[in-house]
């Protein structure tokens, strides 16, 4: 008999199993728990707007089978530093063992990498593990039935199922390691099989990001500061970083971009903004690649012994720039307002098509949806909102609008702009 299998994912400490058999993917704000024994509802963050996938295109996963999952939720798992699961039904529970990891506190991805496996060559991929880590949790999946992960300690310990110190769940198509108190130093994961891979070592320990971002300068005169860019960086020039990182157990840091694969591709020169080693801040000028990447630190911790964090988020260059220009930040229940976007391309000449989305379901239309643009040229896309007079006062509301080349060099980008709803017409306060 046929059995039906799942796919997980997380979004940046969000999860979701979908069902191939239900042929929808449900997302709710801070909801975790299961729908019909087979949806495990989960958050999603401002970048799995650029995916907007509308149905899982997944079928039902056999017994000896890892997939297929849709494609649109695998690239979203991998934009938001998520590794994607094939599950099959009856291991539904076994995969809280990474949802309860993940979910502790100070939990930091200490590695993430993907990649294609041939037959009769195996990959190892070296981790370092620091003396300030409590717990690790190694996350390992296939796309391929049969694929085999082998986890090695510095001292040439292989992590077996019932070793004291450790939780070893194992998957149809994958594997999950939890290691209390591991050994520090550099750890082995040598990976054999055929197909696509994903791994992922998350630490829980005092060394983690708190937030990294691309930001331009911007205020009043005399008060200026960085704030956050509007989607992804722009390709072609030089981009500013600002990264945030706890570090009181740290000696040393070194930024440096790695791959989607977990590689190198250059070291950044990043300077501190402060001396706070609680929340200790860095910025600096980046020559942005031409491939996705993640951004990276790596040094000795307060003990002498090499670390290294990886941000989850993947960040890449694009080639089109979406700008909100409103002149408000609050809806009057019972009004009806235009916001205002600028969609410039930078790049060759394109078509664009605009998607805009809002939980609250105020847009009632977009104008025009679908743009034009040759290179340097710049396009205005008006959105009407109207808010029901019911409307209750100070809920919020995330205007995302995603611009999606459809002829031309492939790129795409996007805005999120947040609104609030104030009580009555004659409260709303431009800016």
């Amino acid at each position: 008999m046929r059995k039906e299998g799942s796919f997980l994912g997380r979004w940046h400490g969000c999860w979701a199993i979908i069902s191939p058999i239900s042929n929808l993917a449900v997302f709710r704000t801070g909801v975790r728990g299961f729908v019909n024994c087979c949806l495990l509802l989960a958050c999603a963050s401002a970048t799995f707007a650029q995916t907007q996938p509308s149905t899982n295109r997944s079928r039902a996963i056999g017994p000896d089978a890892c997939g297929p999952g849709d494609p649109a939720y695998i690239h979203t798992a991998e934009a938001t530093g998520a590794v994607p699961m094939f599950l099959q039904r009856s291991e539904a529970g076994k995969a809280f063992h990474l949802v309860r990891e993940s979910t502790r506190s100070n939990v930091s991805t200490v590695l993430w990498a993907t990649g294609t496996l041939e037959v009769g060559k195996p990959q190892t991929i070296t981790i370092p593990v620091d003396s300030v880590t409590k717990r690790i949790t190694f996350a390992f999946s296939v796309d391929t039935k049969g694929n085999q992960i082998k986890l090695t300690q510095p001292s040439g310990g292989v992590i077996t199922e019932g070793l004291g110190g450790t939780e070893d769940t194992e998957l149809n198509c994958g594997r999950i390691v939890t290691v209390s108190t591991p050994e520090a130093g550099e750890w082995r994961a040598e990976i054999t099989g055929a197909g696509r891979y994903w791994l992922e070592a998350q630490a829980q320990s005092d060394i983690f990001f708190v937030r990294v971002e691309f930001v331009k300068v911007g205020g009043r005169p005399g008060h200026e500061g960085f704030f956050r860019i509007q989607g992804q960086p722009l390709a072609g020039t030089p981009a500013t970083l600002q990264a945030s990182l706890s570090a009181t157990a740290t000696m040393t840091t070194g930024f440096y971009l790695v791959t989607e694969r977990g590689q190198t591709i250059q070291k950044l020169q990043l300077h501190a903004l402060n001396s706070d080693r609680e929340f200790l801040e860095f910025a600096g000028s980046v020559d942005l690649p031409s491939v996705p990447f993640r951004v990276a630190v790596s040094g000795h911790d307060s003990n002498g012994r090499p670390y290294q964090r990886f941000f989850a988020g993947l960040f890449h260059a694009e080639s089109v720039e979406v700008s909100p220009k409103l002149d408000f930040d609050e809806l009057a229940a019972g009004s009806t307002r235009k916001a205002v976007f600028t969609v410039r391309n930078i790049g060759f000449p394109r078509s664009f098509k605009l998607t805009v989305t809002d939980a609250r379901q105020f847009v009632n239309n977009v104008e025009p949806k679908e743009l034009v643009l040759g290179a340097g040229e710049s396009g205005t896309v008006r959105v009407d909102l109207s808010v029901p007079a019911g409307t209750a006062a100070g809920a919020g509301e995330d205007l995302v609008i995603v611009a999606q080349s459809t002829a031309g060099p492939p790129t795409s980008n996007f805005s999120v702009v947040h609104l609030s709803v104030s009580s009555s017409k004659t409260t709303a306060n431009p800016r």
